[in-house]
């Protein structure tokens, strides 16, 4: 009898997951077929979106870097016949069953009830306002979207960006290295804190961060919370009301820009599971061992559990993880599994690029070097590699496990 793993989400953990589980797990057991479960009919590059939501001319990523189809690069496995993608999204978890209920793209409401022998959770978030930092609905929303915004940045003279955490600080620097710096568009970034970036980020590292955004001629408000923001009268721009709080005091302050652009609202992928399988945050809850509380055969991995923090370096160190842990999960009938032992892993390692040549990021409670994390990431945040990720050639760090 077929036994199906089912993977609910492709983005990094979920599509490098699968990948490992048809061409390693699945070729050494002919019983297993991979199931995998996406809206996206592509896998999407978000980890870059904060540079090629600019027009293209201002950095030359084309669409084929970070928008790849997802079910050809299965098709070069010999044993291609034990996987099976479904584009749909995941509506209703039935975790008493093993099933899931499917919303099926492009299908005017047709459902699929898709059954399981284990389920593997990695749906990740997205952002409110169809922004494109994270996956979209669908592949064609991801592209409509990408295209706008990338019209509305050539066309507008003054932006504002609102939120300051790493993509609202990685995509100023980008805005700010392409147009600030030289004076062509007035660029403004608002932060709900004095500083950018997380509180569990060092202070220094969040200062060096709004210095190198300074440096770029980037105008940084902080402590300022977004009240509205209206079309002014008779033209294009923006009136946008903020609140300020200095010393203690709270003034309200209006900026006027051709585009407001959010950074902020990313909501967890999880509101089809039962509400006894989410935390207070709506994250999945996770054991040690990756799984979900009292359901042995359901294992969560990447932003949408809630053992670490929503960052892409900790969904890969899970992924990897379970990769390794199939093996034996199934010849034990499900009994033995390696606790993932996040106690290092937890310690902050975070790195944000600044423009195109800048960056800051800490290790521990190491500041990293901007050349570092610039060599590692910030030259080609990933595109330069897209295409072997997508083929399951490799994970972030490396090839996949053996």
């Amino acid at each position: 009898m077929t036994k199906d793993i089912v993977i609910l989400g492709a983005g990094v953990a979920g599509l490098a997951l699968a990948h490992y589980l048809v061409s390693r797990t699945a070729a050494q057991n002919p019983d297993l077929r991979v199931v995998l479960v996406s809206p996206n009919t592509h896998f999407y590059w978000g980890l870059a979106s904060v540079r090629f939501v600019l027009p293209v001319k201002e950095h030359g990523i084309t669409e084929d870097k970070y928008l790849i189809p997802i079910e050809e690069q299965f098709s070069r496995y010999p044993n291609k016949e034990q996987f099976k993608f479904v584009a749909g999204a995941a509506k209703q978890l039935h975790p008493d069953k093993n099933t899931i209920t499917v919303a099926l793209s492009d299908k005017n409401g047709e459902e699929l009830e898709v059954g399981y022998h284990t389920l593997i959770i990695a749906t990740g978030t997205t952002y409110r306002g169809g922004m494109p930092w994270k996956a979209l609905g669908t592949t064609e929303e991801i592209r409509t979207a990408v295209t706008q915004l990338q019209k509305q940045i050539d066309a507008a003279q003054s932006i504002v960006v609102a939120g300051a955490g790493a993509t609202g600080v990685e995509f100023t620097g980008e805005l700010g290295a392409a147009y600030a710096k030289s004076g062509k568009k007035k660029i403004t970034i608002l932060s709900t804190d004095a500083l950018p970036l997380e509180s569990r980020i060092q202070d220094r590292v969040r200062a060096t961060a709004k210095k190198e955004l300074e440096k770029l001629g980037v105008k940084y408000i902080g402590s300022a919370k977004l009240v509205s923001a209206n079309p002014k009268s008779g033209g294009q721009e923006q009136e946008i009301k903020i609140e300020v709080n200095s010393n203690g005091k709270t003034t309200t302050q209006t900026l006027t820009a051709d585009l407001l652009i959010p950074t902020y609202g990313a909501e967890f992928n999880t509101s089809f599971a039962p509400s006894s399988m989410l935390s207070s945050d709506g994250r999945l809850l996770q054991n040690p061992d990756l799984r979900a509380p009292d359901h042995p055969n359901i294992f969560v991995v990447g932003d949408a559990g809630n053992l670490q923090p929503p960052q892409a370096i900790y969904a890969e160190q899970q992924a990897r993880h379970l990769m390794q842990q199939f093996a034996s999960y199934l010849s034990s009938d499900g009994k033995t599994v390696a606790p993932y032992h996040s106690g290092e892993k937890d310690k902050v390692q975070f790195g944000v690029t600044i423009g195109t040549s800048r960056a800051t990021g800490q290790m521990g409670s190491f500041q990293i070097p901007s050349l570092l994390i610039w060599w590692l990431k910030g030259r080609y945040l990933g595109t330069n590699y897209t295409g072997d990720f997508a083929a399951g050639k490799r994970t972030l760090n490396g090839p996949l496990p053996k």
